[in-house]
């Protein structure tokens, strides 16, 4: 299949080539005399430089979450013990076994027939930021990038400097794409950049996204699915959220029949950062066509000569675990639920939610009334020491709402630090 969007498939770098030559035959228990590079902490990989290294999970952690700290306290301990190969460079897209889980991932929660040898359609990235530049980037300069009128404000920046044409979608009251808008923007060869669930206005629709994707097909165009809120969907209804767990499977059901029909037309961006709160991992993958991943593992090896090797190690522990026990983004989904109910308890009609009763990702808009964001966040802080975020960036232009974010706040048993924030917000806005 032909993608005239992307820029035609790089050659490898020649030290990243050879760097990963050199581990997979490592990976394959052959021998390997390595002169590859400046790889200095090879030196110590070979030293058991820690005779005892111990950590312990604490009996007090949540049962939902065990499986996830267990994964970090194994990714540790791999890392340094016996021998140090956290100090040590490692390929920046992944290693083949970290690669064969990623493409598991993306064929259980996505639907993508792609088989565990098939390392050439995944990539791990360090963070789901780090995907998606690449993903951006991997496009041709000068081509149309449709992108919702509200959506993840670093992609618009991205597009836009990498010579790309950006194209705002308006979007209704009720924060949905005007798919009539829509059609009329999109073009031979074009792409579309679209989070789903939606940063910043959690909305969530399956078929919105399905619809998306045909149409730019129909163009010979693709898609680029930012999916790393995939499981923190929640249902809106009469002032509450709520998480429904058959809700949440029989979207992941409809989302896995449209990435098995529809992939080889998308790149799929993901990570376990939310749903396994390990943002500061930096640990994101992706899918895509060959040529795709070709592009980013080129982008990304350019900029960064290894992978944040102890994240990757630590990372691959706590992904084994999830997709062997998937529990920890119903820990997530309940505390979000909480957070958000009582957000709409105390501020009601200052927070701009989705219309159609379902809501994703980790934030919510609140309006600023007549006035623009950035003053209107400067006076938060300054006056209140309320930190939220202005979102002309998310916008696409001047916007009047801020982004709040709902996981900010250290989680508590009854959680006082919340509503103590909600309480303060809700007396600065009354003002």
């Amino acid at each position: 299949m032909t993608q005239e969007y992307l820029l035609p498939s790089p050659p490898a770098p020649a030290i990243r080539e050879a760097m990963a030559k050199a581990v997979q035959r490592k990976d394959k228990g052959l021998e390997v005399f390595d002169f590859s590079s400046g790889n200095i902490g090879n030196l110590m990989v070979s030293q058991p430089v820690f005779s005892r290294m111990e950590v312990e999970v604490s009996d007090s952690v949540l049962p939902d979450l065990r499986a996830i700290v267990e994964g970090l306290r194994d990714g540790i301990v791999a890392s340094y013990h016996p021998m140090p190969k956290g100090v040590a460079y490692s390929p920046t897209g992944g290693t083949g076994p970290i690669r064969a889980l990623v493409a598991r991932y993306f064929r259980e929660l996505h639907g993508v027939p792609v088989s565990d040898e098939d390392t050439n359609h995944v990539i791990v990235t360090a963070g789901g930021q780090q995907a998606m530049t690449a993903a951006l980037r991997s496009i041709k300069p000068g081509t149309r990038v449709l992108i919702p009128q509200w959506e993840y404000g670093p992609a618009s920046g991205i597009i836009r400097s990498h010579g790309c044409e950006e194209v705002r979608v308006r979007m209704d009251d009720a924060l949905a794409i005007d798919m009539d808008d829509f059609r009329s923007k999109a073009t031979p060869n074009s792409v579309c950049y679209v989070s789903m669930p939606n940063n910043p206005t959690g909305f969530m629709s399956v078929e919105q996204l399905r619809d998306i994707t045909k149409i730019m097909v129909s163009h010979g165009g693709g898609v680029v699915w930012d999916a790393p809120y995939l499981l923190t969907l929640l249902r809106l209804e009469e002032g509450k959220a709520r998480f429904d767990p058959r809700l949440l499977q029989e979207t992941l059901n409809e989302l896995r029949e449209l990435g098995e029909e529809f992939h080889p037309h998308m790149c799929i961006l993901s990570s376990l950062s939310k749903s396994c709160l390990i943002a500061g991992l930096r640990f994101g993958f992706a899918y895509g066509s060959t040529q795709w991943v070709d592009n980013m593992e080129a982008i990304v090896g350019r900029e960064n000569l290894s992978s944040p090797t102890p994240s990757f190690i630590a990372g691959t522990e706590v992904l084994r675990r999830f997709l062997d026990q998937p529990k920890s983004y119903e820990w997530v989904c309940r505390v979000l639920a909480d957070r958000l109910t009582l957000l709409v308890e105390e501020m009601g009609d200052h927070l701009l939610l989705p219309g159609n009763g379902l809501f994703g990702a980790l934030y919510v808009l609140v309006k600023t009334g007549d006035q623009p964001c950035k003053p209107f966040a400067d006076r938060l802080i300054e006056e209140s020491g309320i930190v939220t975020v202005p979102c002309n960036q998310f916008y696409g232009g001047e916007a009047h709402a801020v982004r709040l974010s709902l996981v900010s706040v250290p989680w508590s048993e009854g959680e006082e630090g919340w509503r103590a924030s909600v309480a303060a917000l809700k007396s600065a806005m009354s003002q």
